[in-house]
């Protein structure tokens, strides 16, 4: 189960990806329905933190057990 600590890096790396993403997004489909720029905002993020962030994080806080093995 993931710790508290690791929940809190998740979030502050998705809240500003979704304030980035919203306000990029913003000026380009402003005439688009909400529902089409949150699926636009989450098709973006999703695969980023899936491939990308949460990966980044991961091998960020984790050391060998044992020493240099």
């Amino acid at each position: 189960m993931p710790s508290p600590l690791f929940a809190l890096k998740v979030w502050l790396c998705v809240w500003p990806l979704v304030t980035l993403l919203t306000a990029c997004l913003r000026g380009l489909a402003r005439e688009l329905p909400l529902i089409m720029q949150t699926m636009a905002v989450s098709g973006i993020l999703v695969p980023l933190m899936v491939y990308v962030i949460i990966p980044f994080l991961n091998t960020r806080g984790t050391r060998p057990k044992g020493g240099n093995q």
